[in-house]
């Protein structure tokens, strides 16, 4: 007999939840403080160990007094990251989760990820600059009067937690869970630099849910055996100096070991304006980008600025989904992608995003280690122009990686393979 199909097979049983189950939502307060300023200071948040975590409930809020500004600046990137230099997650004592310059990786996230419209719609929780009528060019950085302002910031926390898709966490089973954000300078998130005194950060709360089923469905669990394992993926961010008068063909190596790297993008910032939030084409049209990973070229025809600029855009869309998916849209616009080398002065409201996106993933699928892996190998980015580089840039690599949380149910211990 043929089978039906689901929109009409209706003997298809229905999953249910427990009776028994309650579901809290939580607001954590820091374990190491009240109020926290810029330059290095850590703030810690530990989660329950009781319930079942739901990774895509969690986001943070907070309330930030920008002080004693002389002349008007600019809080850079995505306002309310723009504070968190770190992200890091521990499981007990040890670290299993490091985003150095989190605060980039997260400004990158909502450019790739976001249209125009969706942070449009986020600009009260995320902090763009507001007017009494906001034009598309006001959603890069927040303006700050001179006389400083009182404001409030919440928005997602992408990293390992965040990232577990399919499953909850059984925080029962497991070690203490800790969530630490690092404070980023003042320099490196002001522009321009010297017109704000301080940033204090205070009533912050990471709010999440979880849910409890009961003793019974924790037993279920538990009989799935000693270990239980939970898919996620996670970044990593590192960066390389380029310097100025640079021509000809350059190779800048990584030492960044993952056993699949599902996808790589390549800026380059450091211009005054918007510092690590800048990402121009160092090469001025003129050049060609690709990697190296195990002796192998990705991709094998490198990215031409010079005669097909428009085709880095598609491919950087490969890095975040289907190019055929009508919800894979991005903000960036002909202006920010076309920023070069020599543009020198790029305003705060319309940074530099001209971003390198390597797809290198063998097949998009829920399957695990479906990247390339970098275990055996340094990673080069290799570069190919006829104009001399005008500046010194910071070069950074972010690679989006497999993360495999395993669970020992017995010693209630956990630890991540990446």
């Amino acid at each position: 007999m043929n089978s039906l199909p689901s929109s009409v097979n209706f003997a298809e049983p229905i999953p249910s939840l427990p009776e028994a189950s309650v579901k809290y939502d939580v607001a954590l307060q820091p374990v190491n403080g009240q109020s926290f300023s810029m330059g290095g200071n850590q703030i810690i948040f530990q989660f329950p160990n009781r319930g079942y975590l739901d990774p895509q409930s969690i986001y943070l809020r907070y309330k930030a007094v920008i002080g004693n500004a002389t002349t008007a600046s600019n809080l850079l990137g995505c306002p309310f990251s723009a504070p968190f230099q770190r992200l890091e997650t521990q499981f007990g004592s040890v670290t299993v989760d490091s985003i150095n310059d989190w605060n980039q990786v997260n400004h990158i996230l909502t450019n790739i990820t976001m249209d125009i419209a969706q942070k449009y719609g986020m600009q009260s929780s995320y902090g763009y600059t507001t007017s009494p009528t906001p034009t598309i060019e006001e959603l890069d950085s927040r303006a700050i009067p001179a006389a400083g302002e009182t404001t409030y910031f919440a928005g997602p926390l992408p990293c390992l937690l965040t990232n577990i898709q399919d499953k909850l966490l059984p925080l029962w089973a497991m070690p203490t869970i800790s969530m630490i954000l690092t404070t980023d300078a003042l320099a490196n998130v002001i522009n321009p630099t010297g017109t704000v005194t301080g940033i204090t950060l205070s009533n912050l709360e990471l709010c999440f849910s979880f849910v409890e089923f009961g003793p019974e469905v924790d037993s279920m669990v538990r009989g799935m055996g000693e270990r239980i394992y939970v898919k996620s993926q996670s970044f990593s961010n590192a960066s390389t100096t380029i310097n100025a008068g640079q021509n000809g063909s350059t190779n800048l190596i990584y030492n960044q070991r993952y056993a699949s790297c599902k996808a790589a993008i390549v800026t380059f910032s450091g211009a005054v304006n918007n510092k690590k939030f800048e990402a121009v084409d160092i090469t001025n049209n003129s050049g060609d980008y690709s990697l190296t990973i195990s002796g192998i070229q990705y991709p094998q025809k490198p990215y031409s600025a010079l005669n097909n600029k428009a085709g880095i855009l598609q491919d950087l869309r490969k890095c975040v989904g289907s190019i055929y998916d009508r919800s894979n849209n991005m903000a960036i616009n002909n202006l920010e992608f076309s920023s070069i080398d020599t543009t020198a002065n790029t305003s705060t409201t319309a940074p530099g995003k001209f971003y390198l996106g390597f797809n290198l993933e063998k097949l998009h699928s829920g399957a695990l280690l479906t990247g390339i892996s970098t275990n055996n190998s340094n990673i080069s980015v290799n570069i190919n122009q006829s104009v001399v580089t005008s500046f010194i840039r910071n070069c950074n690599l972010l690679l989006v990686y497999d993360a495999l949380i395993e669970i020992n149910m017995l010693s209630r211990s956990a630890s991540v393979k990446v």
